[in-house]
């Protein structure tokens, strides 16, 4: 691991580390990246460690102070290079994406460290005996799994990979290592649906030591799939036959695997067929939040729990505008709606956006442009705060199409406008703001 930068008056700089340093193994464990660092000072119950280093062409050997809980070393190592994808998936949304967006969005990874780590979905098409081992032994658990399908050949169809190696042979070997998985089946109509879905959930179902969660949802297609398979979205009557098979199978688990549901439908599915979502107890401990499973109920019960602190903090009534895509807008409309209405004197108004970029099939709310967005106000009422999707903005704070919210709000003509993760501390800055004082 290449050092690119040691801050002053670290145990680091302490120890004698150096800018362009190669950190080679700590206590005789090869490093190679950030896991491996974790995972060898982590085995450490020591209050050193024994760096092993090569500078300059050089090897020597630091002691580092450094437990279990040590915490930050001072020590700002190069970034992890990211394995990427062989597949050539026939749903793939990278190959679906318009020229000129951010480079970043074109990367197809497919690394089991980022599975680990963030929640990234891998194959398992690239995992060699030594990767295996080292998910053992560094108990990298829990992983998240795009299986999609367990007859092997129609899962090599899906991926664009004739040498897929058998997916319940990787998962065996995941079993067997004590690693849990979390999996989803990505719903391709034609493909993947019908007896296809019933016996890939058979399979998956009959792994309860390993397979915690599945989660079924639609596939995503926008409108630059020139080039690409011929594919057709989820249609309602569709998307209502996929909630039907997942509540069947929810059903018949009530009482076993400890009482979990194990398998869900995303909120999408319930949107799309027209169905009501399932209460918020049926979500578990929600281990499909980021697949967009449960994500709507669990938004209206933490709205409802908290809008009671909004009370007495608004000297008059305010407008608010929140902007969201359409799929969603009718159930975020009443939500808040019913959540404001007895606490606070606000007018709600949420702004379906279409996404004019990837095409109106395209309805998550993290997908709309800045440049969608930017339209929407322009035409909108005015509104004392306008509150963006959060999850539209990625850790630079840009959208797809690269703006930041304060040039969303310039090519609007907008001001007091913000990216929101939670409503609850928006209405209370904006309290604050109106009376002058800040609200906590």
């Amino acid at each position: 691991m290449r050092v690119l930068g040691v801050r002053p008056d670290t145990e680091a700089a302490k120890a004698g580390f150096r800018t362009d340093d190669d950190l080679i193994a700590v206590d005789g464990r090869p490093v190679h990246d950030s896991l491996d660092l974790a995972f060898a000072l982590g085995c450490s119950d020591d209050e050193s460690v024994r760096c092993e280093l090569v500078r300059g062409g050089a090897a020597l050997t630091l002691l580092l102070a450094a437990g279990p809980s040590s915490g930050d070393l001072g020590i700002d190592f190069a970034a992890d290079a990211c394995r990427t994808c062989a597949n050539r998936c026939v749903f793939c949304f990278v190959d679906q994406l318009p020229r000129g967006l951010r480079k970043s969005l074109y990367v197809k990874d497919e690394d089991f460290r980022l599975s680990f780590s963030f929640g990234n979905y891998v194959t398992l098409t690239n995992l060699s005996d030594d990767d295996y081992a080292r998910v053992e032994a560094q108990r990298l658990s829990p992983l998240y799994v795009s299986v999609h399908a367990t007859d092997d050949a129609v899962r090599r169809r899906m991926l664009g990979n004739p040498g897929a190696p058998p997916i319940l042979e990787a998962l065996g070997r995941l079993r067997d290592a004590r690693i849990e998985v979390h999996t989803q089946i990505v719903v391709c109509p034609g493909i993947n649906d019908g007896p296809v879905l019933d016996r890939t959930l058979d399979d998956l179902l009959a792994m309860p030591e390993t397979v915690a969660s599945i989660a079924v949802v639609p596939v995503g297609l926008t409108a630059h799939r020139r080039g690409l398979p011929r594919l057709t979205p989820v249609a309602p009557r569709l998307a209502a036959a996929l909630v039907d098979t997942v509540e069947r199978r929810q059903a018949a688990l009530r009482g076993t695997r400890g009482g979990g549901a194990v398998v869900f439908a995303s909120d999408e599915l319930y949107l799309v067929s027209g169905r009501e979502l399932p209460p918020l107890a049926s979500y578990d401990d929600f281990p499909q939040l980021e697949n967009g499973v449960g994500l709507l109920r669990r938004f209206e019960a933490d709205l409802e729990d908290r809008a009671a602190a909004l009370a007495g903090l608004f000297a008059r009534p305010v407008r608010l505008a929140i902007v969201t895509a359409p799929l969603a807008a009718p159930f975020l409309r009443e939500t808040v709606r019913r959540a404001l209405v007895a606490v606070a004197p606000i007018e709600t108004r949420v702004l379906a956006v279409e996404n004019t970029l990837l095409g109106p099939t395209v309805t998550v709310a993290g997908l709309i442009p800045g440049r969608d967005m930017a339209r929407a106000l322009e035409d909108a009422e005015p509104a004392d705060l306008v509150l963006l999707p959060g999850e539209a903005f990625n850790e630079d704070g840009l959208t797809i199409d690269g703006m930041t919210v304060e040039e969303i709000a310039a090519a609007a003509g907008r001001e007091s406008v913000a990216a929101s993760h939670d409503l609850v501390s928006s209405l209370k800055d904006l309290a604050g703001r109106l009376s002058g004082r800040r609200t906590e």
